[in-house]
């Protein structure tokens, strides 16, 4: 295995165990020493690949929304139907292994230090205006208008932080399908009742387990 290959696995590991540190004990009290600990290597260890925890922080709030873009894209990829494009994007945000309170307390976290961070001010704005185009675009696939299409997608894109917030701050955190029906009301209220919508849902719930099984299986 090349130098490269090895160096790139180890930063995915450190960024996973830095995003479970900081979901477990908030950002200020996440440190690259409490990273270490939590790998089971030396402080040096990680800073052979992250000079600062700012740097370390970032690179596993990119790896986190990686991941929920890469899965939202394989579902799409999977759609045919008008609504499935929109359905990907909200499978994929409230994904079971995700929408969970210790991912959103990490969420939380960062969110925090938004105002302060011109790093975390530049990822937040990037993720926003993705899942912003993203919901456009899928809401234009089944026809709206293009006001139509920018006010959901607005509203959406709302909806999904707030029940990230819910689920992160909620004892027990929040049931998915109950955050999803959230989605659903308003979209309802927009457009009407709609058995494609329906089928949809349906369908992307389907392959979103299945990539869940995939994955954990």
């Amino acid at each position: 295995m090349s130098r490269r290959k090895i160096a790139d696995i180890r930063k995915q590991e450190f960024a996973v165990a830095a995003f479970e540190v900081l979901s477990l004990y908030g950002m200020q009290a996440t440190t690259l020493q409490r990273v270490a600990e939590h790998t089971g290597v030396s402080k040096a260890s990680v800073l052979h690949y992250f000079s600062t925890k700012q740097n370390l922080i970032e690179t596993a709030l990119r790896r986190a929304n990686g991941t929920l873009q890469q899965e939202a894209l394989a579902l799409m990829k999977m759609g045919s139907a008008p609504w499935d494009r929109f359905y990907a994007i909200i499978e994929a945000n409230f994904s079971p292994t995700t929408f969970l309170p210790q991912v959103a307390n990490g969420w939380i976290s960062m969110c925090a230090e938004v105002p302060h961070n011109p790093q975390f001010q530049r990822l937040q704005t990037a993720i926003f205006r993705r899942l912003d185009s993203n919901l456009r675009s899928a809401l234009a696939d089944t026809g709206a208008s293009a006001d139509e299409a920018k006010d959901t997608a607005n509203i959406v894109s709302l909806l999904i932080d707030g029940l990230w917030l819910r689920c992160g701050l909620q004892i027990g955190g929040l049931d998915r399908e109950d955050a999803i029906d959230q989605i659903d009301a308003v979209v309802t209220e927009r457009f009407g009742t709609s058995s494609d919508r329906k089928a949809a849902r349906d369908k992307m719930r389907m392959l979103g387990a299945a990539m869940t099984k995939g994955r954990t299986g």
